[in-house]
């Protein structure tokens, strides 16, 4: 099963203890890093075409590719980046469930796993 495993900080946001391999890493540093405190710009643009089909945040790459959203780490040393590809539907999804169980209850902990097709969060105090 792959997993990310989330922390919080002394200084009010998240870092990523430790992941099942670099796709859910990639999650995890987009949501602590690019994400932060509000995913409306990143859900917008994936919603819409209001930056074009590739953007960036500071650690990630996002381009779309159809239906699907492609993360890369920006700074990745492979010769080819390992994506993290996840649905439209997936990608909002995983942004809303940020904001509404991670953002607004301020969890100490939390794991997001990817199981049957769909990226599920638990959080722990």
């Amino acid at each position: 099963m792959r997993f990310v495993k989330l922390i919080s900080s002394s200084h009010g946001g998240y870092f990523c203890k430790n992941a099942s391999n670099t796709e859910m890493t990639i999650l995890g540093r987009f949501l602590t890093s690019d994400i932060g405190n509000g995913s409306s710009g990143f859900k917008k643009w994936g919603l819409t075409n209001s930056w074009g089909d590739a953007c960036s945040g500071n650690l990630t790459a996002l381009e779309k590719d159809k239906d699907y959203i492609l993360l890369t780490d920006l700074y990745s040393e492979e010769k080819t980046p390992t994506e993290l590809k996840m649905t439209l539907q997936q990608f909002v999804q995983i942004l809303t469930d940020w904001e509404e169980q991670v953002l607004k209850l301020k969890t100490k902990e939390v794991i997001i796993r990817y199981k049957n097709d769909q990226f599920v969060i638990e959080t722990k105090d």
